[in-house]
């Protein structure tokens, strides 16, 4: 007996249902996600076919990625790719996935820099690769340096590169600056999303997070603040007169990062994410 078909709508609500049983956050935007990527449709399509079936084979393919995703397995890398900034990211568990809150932090530094800004970039902590081939991508004159200390994450980012089509202006380099001596070279603009969670906070985290997001790139010592301080030490000696220093730090940790931060600059911003949380450090010598 074959299985009674179903439409745009009523797939994704039975797939939205499946997916909060399963406790997964976001599950109706989850649920379009899947059903838009596995029928090759926009999301907006898949509204203005509402009442449409979907095919068997279409059907199939849906339940077996629900599945997965039931077993909180990130949507981003069941889909392989995250967008961000305007580019399309390969992503999977060789790094991070890109947040919303880092998107936020590179919008509002293309803001601040004049189009024409043609400086030199560092990322350090560099993961996929999002940020400095975002800015890259965005700030056409501007030439970038990503490193990371993760052979793993840094065969992402070079993929990632080759996707963006900047080589001519983006390199990644393998460097734990965390022990080894710090970047060669100064820089006009030094940006980090460093680890920045407790191991109590990752202990707790959600399992998309837990499982599948490499425990290097989330988890900083002294509460979560190691790689905070060894930033503070670093970056004040690579970065150029006038040249700009901002971090992404985690909730609640703003008041503790600014007096770290202040040791080494006396000109420090805090912002805030969309969320109205103090996500962000900018700080100038």
């Amino acid at each position: 007996m074959k299985d009674k078909p179903l439409t745009y709508r009523e797939l994704i609500e039975k797939t939205a249902k499946f997916l909060t049983r399963k406790g997964v956050p976001s599950s109706k935007c989850d649920a379009e996600w899947i059903v838009s990527f596995l029928t090759n449709k926009k999301r907006m399509e898949i509204y203005l076919e509402f009442d449409n079936f979907v095919s068997q084979e279409n059907v199939s393919l849906i339940r077996d990625m629900v599945i997965k995703r039931g077993n909180r397995i990130p949507l981003q890398h069941l889909l392989g790719s995250v967008e961000f900034c305007d580019l399309k990211l390969k992503c999977d568990s060789r790094a991070l996935i890109p947040r919303p809150e880092t998107e936020r932090l590179v919008e509002i530094i293309i803001q601040r820099l004049k189009t024409d800004f043609s400086g030199k970039i560092l990322d350090l902590g560099t993961g996929s690769g999002a940020i400095i081939l975002a800015l890259c991508n965005k700030l056409k004159s501007a030439t970038g340096v990503g490193v990371d200390c993760s052979p793993e994450s840094l065969s992402l980012a070079e993929e990632n590169l080759t996707l963006a089509g900047i080589k001519q202006r983006v390199k990644f380099h393998h460097l734990n600056w965390m022990t080894e001596k710090g970047p060669q070279g100064t820089y006009d603009l030094i940006i980090s999303n460093p680890p920045y969670l407790s191991m109590e906070e990752w202990e707790n985290s959600q399992p998309e997070v837990k499982s599948f997001d490499p425990k290097l790139a989330l988890v900083s010592d002294n509460n979560g603040f190691r790689h905070i301080q060894k930033l503070a030490e670093i970056t004040p000696g690579i970065l150029n007169d006038d040249g700009l220093f901002c971090l992404e730090i985690g909730c609640g940790q703003a008041n503790q990062a600014v007096s770290i931060m202040q040791k080494s600059f006396s000109d420090i911003e805090i912002l805030k994410d969309l969320s109205g949380i103090r996500r962000y450090i900018f700080c100038k010598t």
